[in-house]
């Protein structure tokens, strides 16, 4: 009896941990868009043993760009998911904090605080949670906010989380005060559990005709969305073909037209043990070859990298990440610089 009860107790756990693998490594599969070249042309596509797609692309010309970043090694703040504008040689930074904070800085490095300029919303608002800005200067030289709201759950445990995670937006016309507009701007089901929204950390370039293009994380993988009208509908592409786990994308569009993307990455497909920064390059923005090496890692053992922001300077480069340290449950912004 006692060889039963243990045979059965096995059988349980190996149909819970199979269940649990298909839930979160398992994305929708979608287009083949992501077979077609920026002409039509029919590329090859090869898997490598860790799951990346390398690409025959052409992307020689900004493969070994922003490969060498200097950590400079300072806290700006407390906080993460940065979004960086300048705006009258001034640095303003929307992150996640209590809400979406500002902090405004002369040289990029050292940052007042200027407080809350989204509040978390009120209970069943589907905003209770606001967090992961990206801002953006629309035509008329105003600026939009795409930010992510969601709804707090609880688990059997009483453990807190993160529920219907959708893109809202809000307009301002200084940068600094802020209005919510209404209605939600766009969400996607994510790639694990059924039925579950989640449409995370979103990045958003000005394309060369004008359109928007808004880069997001659905869980352990990620896509990307077209917007028409400035921001205030998206159209999904596709979902990016990248590694098993790819989040927190920040993608640039440089002077050659050619795309940088920075993300972050695991060492496992399930999203557990260290996180750190990877990079791809892109001559469509949509179909990406890997840059193998890790760019940024955590200054700790075990410790998470998270939510890149790239800026552009008059020297170069400035990118801005969050960072867990092991053990602490508080993440800081930190900096990295990188010439070209």
């Amino acid at each position: 009896m006692k060889n039963i009860k243990n045979q059965t107790f096995l059988i349980c756990i190996i149909i819970i941990a199979l269940f649990i693998g298909g839930c979160i490594s398992k994305p929708i599969e979608k287009l083949n868009v992501n077979d077609l070249g920026t002409k039509g042309e029919i590329k090859e596509n090869v898997t490598n043993k860790n799951g990346i797609i390398n690409e025959t692309n052409n992307t020689s010309q900004v493969k070994n760009k922003f490969i060498n970043w200097t950590k400079e090694k300072k806290v700006i703040t407390q906080g993460v998911s940065s979004s960086i504008i300048i705006k009258d040689n001034k640095y303003l930074m929307y992150y996640t904090g209590n809400g979406i904070e500002l902090a405004v800085s002369e040289d990029g490095l050292n940052f007042i605080k200027k407080g809350r300029i989204i509040e978390n919303g009120p209970v069943d608002s589907e905003q209770e949670m606001v967090t992961n800005p990206t801002v953006f200067q629309l035509l008329d030289k105003s600026y939009r906010m795409i930010y992510e709201g969601s709804l707090w759950a609880e688990d059997e445990r009483d453990h807190r989380y993160q529920m219907d995670r959708k893109l809202y937006s809000a307009i301002s016309f200084d940068g600094e005060k802020w209005f919510k507009e209404e209605g939600v701007r766009f969400w996607d089901y994510g790639d694990g559990k059924p039925g579950e929204v989640f449409t995370s950390v979103p990045d958003i370039i000005r394309l060369p005709d004008n359109r928007l293009r808004m880069y997001y994380t659905r869980g352990a993988t990620s896509a990307i969305a077209l917007s028409n009208d400035e921001g205030l509908t998206w159209t999904k592409e596709v979902d990016l073909k990248l590694r098993k786990v790819a989040i927190d994308l920040d993608i640039l569009l440089l002077d050659d037209n050619m795309y940088k993307l920075f993300f972050t990455t695991f060492e496992d497909e399930f999203g557990f043990g260290e996180q750190w920064m990877m990079s791809a390059d892109s001559i469509d923005g949509i179909n990406f070859v890997i840059n193998e090496n890790k760019i940024i890692e955590s200054s700790t053992l075990g410790g998470l990298i998270t939510d890149p922001d790239v800026i552009k300077t008059d020297k170069g480069y400035r990118m801005y990440y969050g960072e867990f340290k092991n053990g602490k449950f508080e993440s800081d912004i930190m900096s990295a610089f990188a010439s070209e």
